[in-house]
């Protein structure tokens, strides 16, 4: 085995995941985080192009989160990523009743649409204990994916991860094909974002859904060292599960989080990363529905 592929083992094995299990009816000390998206098929709530009419979004809750950056699991939950349901039935019903058939209002907290404020209808669980629902916007303007919350006592201001043009992604990108683990099967729809957690000035590459089929699905996160390109997180599964990044969120502590969202053909729920001791790891895994 060469190093990259030592290197890169090691790497995954070490990555832990947060999963204490408090829930929003049981007076936890966190705020409960939402994603919000125009477009419904990020969050798993319907088919490829179908978006929200103009001050509509779709909403989703998907973890709490304390003021120190402790992430708090939701009891319904996608059955993703080694997690195993206690009981999936009572838990969810419980969560449906005590909070999902309430209406809510969130702020974003995420740097598009900063401030607008998120008026989220009542949620009924689906088929596959989705709950994904809908809501209206007011005092911003919301374009890409954001992440809100219940209270912005804790949060300050973040700049998202930004999409760097062709001509400016293109070293990076031939230093990234060189560092993909056996080899790039293609260049094409590769998107390359700058983004900076706790300091660090970190690369993300992701390529979703494309045609033809086959095309692996890509999402990465690394680093430029002397013209080399480091990956420090890759995903494993790339043939059927897309991964892309919702946005970031800063907190007045100094913790600084990736947000993305996750698909396959049963489910979708949504991970985070952050930086511990210095080293980028997953530290959370939730949300979400699965069939």
């Amino acid at each position: 085995m060469n190093n990259f592929w030592t290197w890169l083992l090691l790497t995954v094995s070490v990555m832990t995941l947060s999963h204490s299990m408090p829930t929003p009816t049981q007076g936890s000390s966190g705020v409960m985080l939402v994603a919000v998206s125009r477009d419904a098929y990020m969050l798993g709530a319907g088919s490829f192009g179908k978006e929200s009419e103009k001050g509509a979004v779709f909403v989703e809750p998907f973890a709490q989160l304390t003021s120190s950056g402790e992430w708090q699991s939701l009891p319904c939950f996608a059955d993703r990523d080694g997690r195993r349901y206690a009981d999936q039935h009572n838990a969810c019903s419980k969560f449906e009743q005590e909070y999902l058939s309430k209406p809510h209002a969130y702020a974003v907290v995420s740097a598009d649409g900063r401030g607008s404020t998120i008026n989220a209808a009542p949620v009924t669980l689906n088929e596959c204990w989705g709950y994904t629902g809908t809501g209206t916007y007011s005092g911003g303007h919301i374009k890409a994916p954001a992440i809100a919350a219940s209270s912005t006592d804790f949060f300050s201001d973040s700049p998202d991860p930004q999409l760097l043009p062709d001509a400016d992604a293109k070293p990076f990108l031939k230093a990234f094909a060189a560092a993909v683990p056996g080899g790039l099967d293609s260049s094409s729809n590769l998107k390359l974002f700058s983004l900076r957690l706790e300091g660090q000035d970190l690369a993300l590459v992701q390529r979703t859904y494309v045609e033809p089929a086959g095309t692996k699905l890509i999402f990465a996160i690394g680093k430029m060292d002397q013209n080399r390109f480091q990956i420090l997180h890759w995903k494993e599964n790339v043939d059927d599960e897309e991964e892309f990044a919702l946005g970031t969120v800063h907190l007045t502590s100094g913790r600084d989080f990736l947000i993305t969202t996750v698909t396959d053909p049963e489910g979708q729920w949504f991970r985070v990363y952050g930086i511990r001791q210095g080293k980028l790891v997953l530290v959370y895994s939730g949300g979400g529905s699965s069939c």
